[in-house]
């Protein structure tokens, strides 16, 4: 078959074929009205076509494969020479997809391309052995009604092809329904192997999962009883391991592609079933083989069977989506029934006394498992716990203005009284002014009023006088405002207003906080988890990140009834009182350890960790 191949803007690449392999019609009616394939529906119609076409002495049709690219199809009274000029004529309409009319010779040459979504998908070539002259347009007529055969048969194979595809991608999703109907393995194994000879036409199947380096049977459709030991389970096993080995579907008697694999141990199996046909295909996951799915297909008397490629691509991709959850449901078995089933009888072996190391190692671990129990231990409450001053101020923005001085930042000591920053006091300034102006003319009107004895005009100058008065003392008030001081000794724990010199600020807003030094509060944000061990009065140690060396004691004072979520739990503010000691400040950060009383040192060691684990699994079970 030739090719019809495109690369970007290079021309169309045709290769020769061999004529004689081109599918031809010896009954042209017969192949168009009941074909057998659909190459003999492609053969009939040119044949039927080109025997309408007046002077018409060869025909071939060119169709797209599945690659892409046009291929010669079928042909009509073709030779090598006739082939050459129609594969070039194709070529030229494969890039401009319209009709086209070409001399060779003494022939002429009619390209007509069918097209569906901007594409060509065919193109027909006729050669006539004169030129058609005026009687062109109702040849290219009469192929442009015949076309339309042809084109309803290429949508008719695209909707058989959808409608193969949806029924395959429904076999997948029933079979994955299937196994997903069950949370545990066993479950989810066999209901797989009872559904799919519901679903296809096999009569058996089984799955197997990777033991080792071997394949062990799982489940067997309509048996859940198999024995592990019995004939037909070797047989199953073994024609797993084989495909399995191969990471490729198996089939016997042979693959409908007609690849060769290994099928002694299929050969096997199919007598052993008395089956015709026998498929094994590996659940890969990640690239690698973590069990195999085997179907068998037993013959009626007189029936011939051959595998389907269809359905072993169905049961390629139902492999490949159920592969992943099996074998997590698969490892979560043997945790349980796998694992730890056979660490429990290895250990009741060695107690027994089949081998005394392994009883002495067994009395020894129930020895430290009874010390554990019995040992009592300290209880303590870990938390992370945080250092603040006994009283903490917050200096706001007592109005509007921009900053014109900043003296402190945070890590600074200050004293009460402390000038800590200034605001501009250019705008004031000009406001007191103008303020100082009015009151000296309300001044001057209330005496020269006065003075002339104009009693209403006296008492609204004074009432002027008044206002100027009041409008003075608040400009004046603004202006002492301006300079912001520490209102008590302490250090500066936030805020640094150097970077911020001219920025504007408005009433309210914070630009200092100042905590005192001396005395202290420790905060201990306790998980709801360990709340109900905490009481007021109960002691405990914190070491703090800056003072690694030094383990301070501290009494629990207080318990906040609100929590704050932290840290993926819910936490509670514990507040307790704490010695001052040299080296303190504000802001260190460290883990408190509150004494609860005593407890068995297994539950001390393991309360926080695998037994919260455990019960907490233990409750989400089914």
């Amino acid at each position: 078959m030739a090719d019809v191949a495109h690369k970007g803007s290079e021309a169309p690449r045709v290769e020769a074929a061999s004529v004689a392999a081109l599918a031809t019609s010896a009954d042209p009616w017969r192949d168009f009205l009941v074909p057998k394939t659909g190459a003999n529906f492609l053969a009939g119609w040119l044949a039927l076509t080109a025997g309408r076409l007046s002077d018409c002495r060869a025909a071939v049709l060119l169709l797209q494969g599945e690659s892409g690219v046009l291929g010669f199809a079928a042909g009509w009274h073709l030779d090598d020479t006739v082939q050459t000029l129609a594969g070039k004529l194709a070529a030229r309409l494969a890039q401009r997809p319209e009709p086209l009319i070409e001399k060779a010779g003494q022939d002429t040459l009619i390209g007509y391309p069918l097209e569906q979504g901007g594409h060509p998908v065919a193109v027909a070539v006729f050669v006539l052995s004169r030129d058609p002259g005026t009687g062109l347009r109702p040849l290219l007529r009469e192929i442009h009604w015949a076309a339309g055969w042809l084109d309803a048969r290429l949508w008719q194979g695209q909707a058989a092809t959808g409608i193969e595809r949806a029924d395959s991608a429904k076999l997948v999703l029933d079979l994955l329904a299937a196994a997903n109907e069950h949370q545990r393995f066993d479950g989810a194994a066999l209901a797989l192997v009872n559904a799919i000879p519901e679903m296809t036409g096999f009569d058996t199947a089984a799955l197997g999962m990777v033991q080792g380096r071997g394949v062990r049977l799982e489940a067997l459709s309509r048996d859940a009883g198999f024995t592990a030991k019995a004939r037909l389970t070797r047989a199953v096993e073994a024609a797993m391991a084989e495909a399995m080995d191969q990471s490729a579907p198996v089939g016997f008697p042979e693959r409908p592609d007609g690849r060769q694999m290994i099928t002694l141990a299929h050969a096997a199996l199919a007598r052993e079933l008395g089956a015709a046909l026998i498929l094994s295909v590996p659940l890969l996951v990640e690239g690698r083989a973590e069990g195999v799915l085997t179907v068998a297909k037993s013959p009626q008397p007189g029936q011939s069977l051959a595998l389907d490629p269809s359905a072993v691509e169905d049961l390629r991709l139902a492999a490949a989506a159920i592969g992943p959850g099996l074998k997590t449901r698969l490892q979560e078995r043997r945790w349980i029934s796998g694992r730890g089933r056979a660490l429990a009888g290895r250990a009741a072996t060695a107690v027994l006394g089949r081998r005394p190391t392994l009883s002495l190692a067994a009395l020894a671990g129930v020895a430290a498992i009874a010390a554990l129990i019995l040992v009592p231990a300290d209880l303590r409450v870990h938390a992370d716990a945080t250092l603040k001053g006994a009283t903490q101020r917050s200096i706001l923005a007592p109005q509007q203005g921009f900053i014109a001085e900043a003296n402190v930042k945070a890590g600074d000591a200050v004293s009460a009284g402390t000038v800590l920053a200034r605001l501009d006091d250019r705008e004031l300034r000009v406001q007191l002014a103008a303020a100082q102006a009015r009151l000296a003319k309300a001044e001057q009107d209330w005496r020269t009023a006065s003075a002339a004895g104009k009693r209403s005009e006296a008492a609204i100058a004074s009432t002027a006088l008044d206002e100027a008065n009041a409008a003075l003392s608040l400009v004046e008030a603004q202006l002492a405002r301006l300079t912001i001081t520490a209102p008590q000794s302490g250090l500066v724990i936030s805020g640094d207003l150097r970077q911020r010199i001219g920025a504007p600020v408005s009433p309210g807003d914070q630009l200092f906080e100042i905590a005192s030094t001396g005395q202290y509060r420790l905060f201990i944000d306790v998980s709801e988890y360990d709340l109900e061990l905490v009481r007021p009065g109960q002691t405990g140690q914190v070491t703090f990140s800056g003072l690694a060396s030094h383990s301070l004691p501290f009494t629990v004072a207080t318990i906040a009834s609100v929590s704050d979520p932290g840290a993926g739990e819910n936490r509670f503010r514990v507040e307790a009182d704490i010695d001052p000691v040299e080296g303190l400040r504000p802001g260190l950060t460290g883990t408190a350890k509150i004494d609860t009383g005593s407890a068995w040192l297994a539950w001390v060691l393991l309360r926080g960790t695998a037994v919260r684990l455990w019960f907490w699994s233990w409750r989400m079970l089914p």
